[in-house]
């Protein structure tokens, strides 16, 4: 391997940049310098002359030049792949878009006189093949859907909805919330 062919190994084995203490680390062990009176100025001097395969850092690194087109093309792709995940993040779930459905369906038509209308959505949602959905409005249509149930700390806080939806039309105050500490 030539002295030139070492250093530009040593960078390689460096990520492509480095600073001189390093080249002049991993270069020793490739290549022959011995015929050189001071083998760290002959590799300083292949890093000065040869600027088509060495560039300086203004932090007194030294890189391949090869390894900037390399840097330009990454950030190229970067830059791609985050307009690509910023539009993907734009894109709604299917869960999203039916717990939207099952939300507005149950706010929509909970009096008695508009059952029927959350019977068909219950209907597509099978259709579909969203089951979980339409069991779940289902249950709600027949009265018998579980209560929101969340643990904070070190209770249980649980609300059953429709009937506080009944409570704040009747002019309640809103929401009961029921708090028992876990045991």
């Amino acid at each position: 391997m030539t002295q030139k062919e070492a250093i530009i190994e040593a960078l390689n084995r460096l990520g492509g940049k480095a600073n001189l203490n390093d080249i002049y680390r991993f270069a020793i062990t490739l290549a022959d310098f011995s015929g050189s009176k001071d083998w760290k100025a002959t590799i300083r001097w292949y890093l000065q002359k040869e600027t088509d395969s060495f560039h300086s850092t203004k932090r007194g690194n030294w890189e391949l030049v090869s390894y900037q087109e390399e840097i330009a093309s990454r950030d190229k792709r970067i830059k791609e792949l985050e307009e690509e995940n910023s539009r993907l993040k734009t894109i709604k779930t299917e869960d999203a878009f039916v717990e939207k459905i099952l939300i507005e369906t149950k706010k929509r038509f909970r009096h008695e006189s508009e059952r029927n209308k959350a019977v068909a959505v219950s209907q597509i949602l099978a259709w579909a093949g969203r089951e979980d959905a339409s069991e779940n409005l289902d249950e709600w249509l027949e009265g018998k859907e579980k209560p929101l149930i969340a643990i904070n700390g070190d209770y249980v806080v649980s609300k059953h909805v429709e009937n506080e939806i009944d409570n704040v039309e009747a002019g309640g105050m809103g929401v009961n919330i029921q708090r028992r500490r876990l045991i």
